[in-house]
């Protein structure tokens, strides 16, 4: 195997251009191209040959595809704050991703990261709003059962605008994103365990047929010719109700026994609920403490403030009113401590 080095071509100026080596497939003579998006080989799209032509990075995205494909199985409604994540990152990314590389507006690292980006902030949004992601999960159920429905139609008819497919299953995504939402638990376990089936026989489709069957599905979406699947393929695609069944049943029987959502996202607006009132009841009692100084430095003789002002009213009366109204203007102790505790409440 050799490493592609880039191919070099003249402009129409007849500068020579050296186009940049494929990273993500190695390249062999006398095989056809491969890019990013395209996973099967253009040139031998009806062929049934097994093909162990792997590219480094493709191989690493179909292995994390099936790591993520058996914790959304398994462990999804388990994990639901972390699933909620995984569930926008990976709609935002790969809908990003493949619309961009359809139209080749980037090259592919911009295009990847771009898709990555766009997947960060879905997947910021559905963990942190908890019912934008159970729609989000509904709606991923709808997609993929409409994806199945396209496949199977395209088996007799071919659609002749991908408008149709696309309306197809932006209705169903809707529909199972609000049945989402009234029956959270159940959809929630159901949606993970296709997905999660999904995500696990793409990143094997790679290994076996190099996405023949991941690539099929969108042309489906797209509707664009292409050359029927091996038997091999089917067989994958007929694994994928069986994965999702034994996934259910895990969820509902064992890792998902007893595990609420719900319980969990009251209990954490509980919580913020008791820390305002606890909050809130600090700030009455400080308040509370600094009248009851107050009312301590005014017991005595009354107001401390206004003493200044009745001893000039004193100056002015008679001597004999002076006598029978004389004021001790000597503060007592307790009258100084009084004094100090009003100042360092003031």
């Amino acid at each position: 195997m050799s490493l592609d080095t880039g191919n070099f071509t003249e402009d129409a100026n007849g500068t020579s251009v050296t186009t940049p080596p494929n990273i993500w497939f190695p390249s062999e003579p006398n095989l056809p191209s491969y890019n990013v998006t395209h996973l099967v080989p253009r040139g031998d799209a009806g062929s049934c040959d097994v093909s162990t032509k792997y590219g480094i990075m493709a191989g690493i995205m179909a292995v994390v595809c099936f790591m993520f494909g058996v914790l959304y199985t398994f462990f999804g409604y388990r994990f639901f704050k972390a699933i909620m994540f995984l569930t926008g990152f990976i709609f935002g990314t790969v809908l990003v991703y493949m619309i961009l590389e359809e139209h080749a507006v980037l090259p592919p690292w911009g295009t990847l990261g771009v898709g990555v980006g766009a997947g960060v902030v879905l997947g910021l949004v559905t963990m942190l709003i908890p019912h934008t992601g159970l729609f989000l999960t509904g709606f991923d159920l709808g997609v993929a059962v409409g994806g199945l429905i396209l496949v199977l139609v395209e088996q007799f008819v071919h659609p002749s605008t991908k408008w149709i497919p696309i309306s197809v299953l932006v209705v169903l995504g809707v529909v199972f994103g609000v049945v989402g939402l009234r029956f959270q638990r159940v959809v929630t376990i159901v949606s993970t365990g296709v997905l999660g089936g999904a995500l696990a026989l793409a990143g094997v489709d790679y290994f076996v047929e190099l996405s023949r069957m991941s690539r099929y599905f969108w042309d489906r979406v797209l509707a664009h010719h292409s050359a029927s699947p091996c038997w091999y393929s089917w067989l994958m695609l007929a694994l994928w109700p069986c994965l999702t069944f034994a996934g259910v049943l895990v969820q509902w029987r064992f890792t998902g026994s007893g595990i609420d959502h719900r319980i969990a996202l009251r209990s954490r607006t509980e919580q913020g609920a008791n820390l305002q009132h606890a909050r809130a009841r600090e700030k009455r009692e400080s308040q509370q403490t600094r009248y009851r100084h107050l009312y301590q430095a005014r017991r005595v003789k009354g107001d401390v403030i206004s003493q200044n002002f009745i001893q000039s009213i004193q100056h002015k009366l008679s001597p004999a009113m002076q006598s029978l109204t004389a004021l001790n203007v000597e503060p007592n102790e307790e009258e100084s401590t009084a004094t100090t505790t009003l100042t360092q409440v003031s």
